[in-house]
């Protein structure tokens, strides 16, 4: 059987397994069997070609379609930005598509994206407080990303599956609590994010039986999120925490997933694909240095005029965001049962049912870009789906401090330091990681003289 039989005969099981859970109940324990089955069926999937999974269902079934544990994917970008702005909305403890069954590996607090209510608006509001605007605060942000830069030239190349993540890890520990991780810390903590697909299995198997892969990252967890309330910031981030009744354990806890997770895996994988696409197009990386050279003599810090002015590096960012999304779903709850039209089949769901948006296939979508597979910088981006849109409860929080960072990055890049070669510039549409050319290597890196 060929990858697109496997993927629409597991579908079909998909099907079936609506009614009987009608029967049986989706949150009984043979109801959660069941779903656990399917999950794991379409994960087993999902791991080996997660684009031709999506693509498969969307095409020949439609808009929506079942994934992984009877959750029902929106596909399209009406779909998806409809989901998205859905309001109130109710959350799992989820990521994406990945089903978080291992408690322990969280410490037994849930991400911020399975909050609600009062306990979700009060970590946001401490999210606020934390992430610096890259506009107001465009020099002290700067020396960071030199002073990481300075030392990636002191080894001769950048690597960016490996040195992005390194950097950025640190570079958000010096902005959010002002403490410097040691390389020690800074392998620790990317462990953990590559790690986390441990966290999607039932926890007895996660905290006992895999103990020799998982303990090491449950205590590195530990140890930072209590590190994190030594800091003398902490304080402020307490009193922002106060009025909605936020124990310090939930806000540390909080503030490592928005850094590990967020920020350092989705900026760094962004801007590993932002230098992927200027490494291909000659043309257009002469222009972005052109405007580089033209916002900043390079004598001294970068201000935050100079990134408002950077227009063109802007555009170049949001399409490459909109094309290479770091984050390529979102999860919510159906908050009543109803029916949905799968297909051309009725299929029952319940309450407490997961909605999928696929972000990847909504940028991708023709009927709302035209050549949605072409890098085009002239398109409308007011509507970009990445960062989980505009205007609504679901937005992220780092957007203006993610797309700030990736300009800097690219401000020190072109004009302090360069490189002879590079590696294949290739992107990964198979494995489920982050959608960058993590084996990307830009050899011969310098400092200019």
């Amino acid at each position: 059987m060929d990858t697109k039989d496997k993927i629409l005969t597991a579908h079909q099981r998909q099907i079936w397994l609506s009614h009987l859970l009608a029967r049986v109940g989706y949150d009984t324990r043979l109801g959660r069997l069941l779903r656990l089955g399917a999950y794991y069926m379409d994960a087993f999937i999902m791991l080996k070609a997660w684009t031709a999974f999506l693509n498969v269902r969307w095409q020949a079934i439609g808009n929506k379609f079942y994934a992984v544990d009877q959750a029902i994917m929106h596909a399209d970008h009406a779909d998806v930005k409809a989901l998205m702005q859905t309001q109130p909305q109710w959350r799992g403890n989820d990521l994406g598509i990945i089903r978080i069954l291992a408690p322990s590996y969280l410490l037994g607090h849930p991400l911020s994206l399975g909050m609600n209510g009062t306990e979700h608006t009060g970590v946001r509001a401490v999210f606020t407080r934390t992430l610096p605007d890259p506009i107001q605060q465009t020099t002290t942000i700067a020396p960071l990303i030199e002073q990481r830069l300075t030392q990636a030239a002191t080894q001769g190349q950048l690597h960016i599956g490996k040195d992005l993540p390194r950097m950025m890890v640190w570079i958000l520990h010096q902005l959010v609590f002002q403490i410097e991780l040691s390389e020690a810390d800074i392998t620790a903590s990317n462990a953990y994010v590559d790690g986390l697909v441990l966290a999607s299995l039932p926890d007895f198997i996660s905290k006992y039986l895999l103990a020799f892969k998982t303990a090491p990252h449950i205590r590195h967890r530990q140890q930072m999120v209590d590190r994190y309330q030594q800091t003398p910031i902490w304080s402020s981030y307490r009193e922002t925490a106060a009025p909605y009744d936020l124990q310090g354990a939930t806000i540390a806890n909080s503030l490592f997933d928005m850094v590990h997770i967020a920020g350092t895996a989705g900026t760094s994988a962004l801007l590993g694909s932002v230098i992927g696409v200027l490494c291909l197009n000659e043309g257009l990386r002469s222009q972005v240095i052109a405007e580089i050279n033209q916002v900043w003599t390079g004598t001294e810090l970068p201000t935050g005029a100079a990134l408002e002015q950077a227009s063109l590096l802007q555009k170049v960012i949001l399409e490459t965001a909109r094309l290479y999304p770091p984050v390529r779903f979102v999860s919510q709850l159906a908050q009543a049962p109803g029916e949905v039209v799968i297909g051309n089949s009725k299929c029952p769901f319940q309450q407490g049912t997961r909605l999928l948006g696929s972000i990847f296939t909504a940028n991708r979508d023709a009927a709302k870009y035209r050549n949605p597979d072409q890098f085009d910088l002239n398109r409308d981006f007011t509507d970009l789906l990445s960062w989980n849109g505009t205007d609504h409860e679901r937005v992220c929080p780092g957007r203006a401090l993610s797309i700030g960072i990736i300009q800097l990055f690219c401000f020190y890049l072109f004009k302090h330091y360069q490189w002879n070669d590079w590696t294949a510039v290739e992107w990964d549409f198979e494995k489920v990681t982050a959608v960058t050319p993590n084996n990307l290597i830009l050899q011969g890196f310098t400092r200019r003289s």
